[in-house]
Formats: structure tokens, sequence, C-alpha cells
């Protein structure tokens, strides 16, 4: 039966299917309805599923094995999207990287992950050819094109005959993203079949999608957002998907006249840009029914001028990494453009107090948003293997069951949320969280640097953009130009500087930590 949407209701049950078991039913269900399109590429459900198979089979002769984890590093595509269902069906873990990831980036995560495969579209060579003759015991398989000597072919494996799908259990993990995370360096979040399926359904009852829409796919399929509610979310509903590798303003608006997109997924900075470009109106918008806005707070006045413009709603939602994503929702019917929406069934959600975490507070009450239920990860991955570690991290964040976002808010007397500042100190530049930490290691390794301090300073384009606060060391010199290129070349475009300030000492606690709260202020106190 297929899954739709319905109405928000206090019980939620969510049916147990793993997505590449419902990509099954839904291509004998549809069969050649088309699934995915790029370009004049277009792929049928029962060519996603007989090709996922293939894909399966070859891994598993490689030996991919139940559990072991299968690195991403593609852009949107067709060949993620069966990458993506075939390391499932081979009882893979689906390990994303951020397309964007410098070596040293896609180094740690290959090996914190401990990845047996990694597969990369051809267009990211230069980065893989970096770091793959240190990686000794990864195999590397190769996507888009030719690919070089000891390398594979995707092309080639999709060749090969198909063999069963490995069974699996909804508590059997499914997917490893990384996170910022509270402390600001990356770590693996795991995510079971159980939270991935819940979780997307938890989104339809929420939100008013349907078999009959044409999702317009730009967001960045690595990313949790797009991997389970749209990439994979639209999937399961039996969707079509249009495909796009990037975001481009003319293309953009181009095929969402042409497809006739129904529904438009997208994060604040595409707002602020579809609420500003004169390409907007040079195209037809009449078949998008809503658009849905996550990832980053979502400022009032660029979504109100948006909706005016385009004369069709946009809606809120939240969530995060550690809850598959989401969590809250605006109802269709009656938004609130300056909430999160309330909790998606199946979700519980209280405000506590920020000192202890352990107050439950009153409505109107600010403090730290916690949420319960089925879409919360199992954990932070620690390295080991074991199925189920309880690291540090992982006890700081979820609490008798509760996970604490780290996000500040606060609730009305309707159970919207309202979300008021972050208890976390990561930056959110364009919906990507930067962590402060991992900027200020790269900066300290100048050799002009003798500490940093790395904070978000407000932008009306990209919400936060990272912002450093430099302590030279004594009789050594460096511009703001110079450290700014330093960054670039050592870590993803998203998460360089932008901006630099040398101050005479970086302020620290006793036990020295980093007192970014100081810097904030004094930034704030420059543009009071």
């Amino acid at each position: 039966m297929a899954i739709t949407a319905s109405p928000k209701t206090e019980a939620f049950t969510y049916r147990e299917i793993t997505l590449h078991d419902r990509l099954r039913e839904v291509a004998r269900e549809l069969g050649e309805k088309t699934a995915l399109r790029m370009g004049d590429r277009a792929v049928s459900y029962r060519e996603l599923d007989a090709m996922s198979d293939r894909l399966a089979g070859a891994l598993a002769k490689r030996g991919v094995r139940k559990g072991d984890r299968v690195t991403l590093f593609i852009p949107n595509s067709v060949e993620f999207v069966v990458a993506f269902y075939g390391t499932l069906k081979a009882g893979g873990v689906v390990n994303p990287i951020n397309i964007q990831s410098k070596e040293r980036e896609v180094r740690f995560q290959v090996e914190d992950a401990g990845a047996r495969l990694v597969l990369y579209h051809v267009a990211l060579a230069p980065v893989i050819d970096q770091v793959r003759s240190e990686l000794r015991d990864v195999r590397f398989i190769a996507a888009g094109g030719e690919a070089p000597d000891g390398v594979e072919r995707l092309d080639d494996l999709l060749a090969e005959s198909a063999t069963a799908p490995v069974p699996v259990s909804m508590d059997d993990l499914a997917a490893l993203p990384y996170t910022s995370g509270t402390t600001g360096f990356p770590k693996g979040v795991m995510l079971t079949h159980g939270n991935l399926t819940a979780n997307q359904q938890q989104f339809f009852a929420a939100v008013p999608v349907r078999r009959d829409d044409v999702f317009l796919n730009v967001l960045p399929y690595f990313h949790i957002y797009a991997l389970n509610l749209l990439m994979s979310g639209a999937v399961s509903l039996g969707a079509t998907q249009v495909i796009m590798s990037r975001f481009d303003m003319v293309e953009y608006c181009t095929l969402v006249e042409r497809e006739r997109a129904t529904v438009c997924f997208i994060v604040p900075p595409l707002v602020l840009g579809l609420a500003m470009s004169p390409e907007v109106d040079k195209h037809d918008f009449s078949k998008v029914r809503f658009f849905f806005s996550g990832a980053a707070p979502l400022a009032p006045d660029p979504a109100r001028r948006m909706g005016q413009r385009i004369g069709k709603p946009i809606i809120q939602g939240y969530g995060l990494t550690e809850t598959s994503p989401v969590t809250h929702a605006n109802p269709i019917d009656a938004p609130v453009l300056e909430s999160i929406g309330p909790a998606v069934p199946g979700t519980e959600d209280k405000i506590v107090d920020l000192e202890t975490g352990t107050r439950i507070l009153g409505i109107g009450e600010v403090g730290e948003i916690c949420v319960r239920g089925p879409q919360v990860m199992r954990g932070y991955w620690n390295k080991t293997g074991k199925e189920q570690p309880v690291t540090a991290d992982t006890a700081d964040v979820i609490r008798d069951g509760w996970f604490h976002t780290g996000d500040v808010g606060k609730k009305d007397p309707n159970g919207y949320v309202f979300i008021v500042d972050r208890k976390k100190e990561f930056i959110k530049y364009k919906g990507f969280g930067v962590g402060p930490a991992e900027v200020e290691a790269v900066l300290c390794e100048h050799p002009a640097v003798a500490d940093a301090g790395v904070i978000g300073k407000k932008d009306d384009e990209a919400g936060e953009i990272p912002k450093a606060f430099v302590q030279l060391r004594p009789n050594a010199s460096a511009s703001a130009e110079e450290l700014i290129e330093f960054v670039k070349g050592r870590i993803a475009d998203y998460k360089r500087v932008r901006e630099v300030e040398f101050i005479d000492k970086v302020p620290r606690t006793a036990s020295g930590k980093i007192l970014r709260r100081e810097l904030a202020e004094r930034e704030r106190a420059k543009t009071a």
C-alpha cells in the first residue's frame, strides 16, 4: 500500500519497512513511471530497482558485508541515488561526504568511519587522487567517466549480475552522516533503518507531499535533509524527482516551469534569491503547490517577499542530523513564518532550563529545545565498530531518551515552537554547520598565528559567516587576506573564514576553553 500524507494525529505508528524494501514495493507498483530525471536522462522505478540490485551484488563480490561503511563522495546525480540504494541492499551503511570537502577532510572521514569502499565521482578525482595512496585498505570506485589504474568504474559494476539483498533489521545502521556536533569537530551520527523510515513517514504525515508530485531537488544529497526527505523521500512516495547537481538561478527557474515542479524544498539563501532575482518574473511557477524551507532559521521578511512575489505558500520546518532530520514543521493551512511549527506526529518536545536541562519550562519561557521520538539517532560513532557505543558526546545530548538539541527557543499555547538563539556555538553558513574548533585548528597551523577564536557573524545572504579573531605570535606578521587564503586551501569552501580581526589575546577560561561568547559580544557591540 502506498504511503501518503495524512492529517496529524496524537497517536502515530510507523510502518517498519527499510527504504530499499520500499523502493522494491514502489517499483512493483509503478514500474515504468519516471523516478529520476536529470537533464535528458530519465530512470524509471523498475530501472532504479534493477540497477541498485546489480550494484549490491557487485559490492558483495568486492567484500562489502553487513554493517560495512561505504563512503559516497558524489554530487547530486542518478549515480548517487543508485549508490545509496545499492549500498543499503548490500547491507552496508551509507557514509556521505560533503562534495566541497578537501583532502584532509575526506581522509579524516573515511578513516574515522572505517569505510571499506569509496564511491566517488570523476569530477572529484583531484581530491581523491591526493588521498588514495594513503588509504591502502580502502577500495575505490569511480562514477561518471573513466577511472585511473587500480580503480574500477561504477558502470562496469552495474553490468554485473544481481544478488538477493542482505537481510537487515530496523535496529541496524543504515547511514553514518557526519555533523559538526557540539564540540565543533566532525563526528559520525549513527542512524538506523528504523530512524530513517520512521522520520520519512512522520514527514509525510506532517507535510502534504503526494505520489503525483514532482520534486525539484537542488539541495545536496549528502546532507540529511535532502538525503532522507527529498531524495529517498520522493522514492518512498513514488513521486518523480528532477535532479540538479548545483544551484543556478536561471536553470532552477527554467526547470520549475519546464518540469512542472509541484513542491520545492529550499534553504534560506534560496529564499532570499527567489525574493530578489529578476529571473523569477520570466518563468511560470503556477504548478508549484508550496515551498518548504529547512536546514537554517528562516528570516520572515524575505520569506514574505518571496511568498507575495510568487504567490505560493512557504512553510518552515526544523530538524538536525541527529534526528534524521525533521522534528517540527508548520502545517500548510496555518503556517507561522516566525516559527518552526509544532512537533511532527510521533514526536514529543519540551523546553527545559538552560542551567540544568532538567526543569520543564512553561508557555513562553525561553530554554533549550528537547525532542523524543523514533527518529532520534542511536548515538555518535566511536570508531570501534561496536554496534551500540555510548560515547561521552552521546551521553551529553541524549538523556533519559530525550535529545537535547542545543537550540534555544520557546513554545506558544498552540504548540508552535520559536527559535530565539543557539546554545551550540557552531556556525550556520547557508544551511551548513561550521564547527568553530575545526576552523580554529586550521588557523593555528599558520606559523604567524598564536591563537584564534571563530564565531558566526550575521549576514543577510548566508545567515552567518565565519569570522576569526586572531592573536599573532610575538614579532610575527600576517595580513587578513593571507590568513583567509591559508584557510581556504585547507578546508571546504563553506567553512572558510570570511573576515579576520586581529586582537591582543583570545579570551579563554581557566581550563583553556575559548570564550566565544565574549567574542560574539564584542562583535555585537560594533553594530549596536
